[in-house]
């Protein structure tokens, strides 16, 4: 179980001087997480630690929700995610790899939340949407379309091309 809820760490002491091929299972269901710049919703998944050469092999789904501000009409929501996790953490006293990029610190503790974080990137759309179909906020007034209706003129024509439209 994790040390704190604000936190997603676990001991893994017991793995880290174990034969290859001994495993762990971690069941992780926290609160809300802060993960430096993200917010991530209820975090809930299982995940297997497998003692392999050159550290423990760290595999699982862990499912939350990020929150998020839509792009068109500004407005909060929250979208849920599935994160998948396959990565390899070094040893606590193992020389440095560089195909390592997280490690088991030197207390046994395996800290997820830096891995999290970065696939939690990964998983946020370049553009966030609250609905496919949110029509944003009036460009003149600022109301936001997906609750009411503004009376502004729809068309609106650049006055430097104004005597065009004479033409049309």
């Amino acid at each position: 179980m994790p040390l704190n809820p604000t936190m997603i760490r676990f001991d893994v002491s017991a793995l880290t001087k174990a034969r290859l091929g001994a495993s762990l299972t971690l069941n992780v269901d926290t609160g809300p997480q802060h993960l430096v710049d993200l917010e991530l919703g209820v975090l809930r998944g299982t995940i297997q630690a497998v003692r392999v050469q050159g550290g423990l092999l760290v595999q699982g789904t862990l499912e939350s929700q990020l929150c998020l501000d839509c792009v068109r009409c500004l407005e909060s929501f929250v979208l849920p995610i599935a994160l998948e996790l396959e990565e390899i953490f070094g040893l606590p006293g193992a020389g440095p790899r560089p195909d390592v990029t997280y490690r088991v610190g030197g207390d046994g503790w395996l800290d997820l939340a830096p891995l999290l974080r970065e696939l939690a990137w990964v998983a946020t759309p370049m553009k966030p949407l609250c609905d496919p179909g949110c029509k944003g906020l009036c460009p003149q007034c600022g109301v936001n379309l997906n609750e009411e209706s503004c009376t502004c003129e729809r068309m609106r024509i650049d006055p430097r091309l104004a005597a065009l439209k004479d033409l049309l």
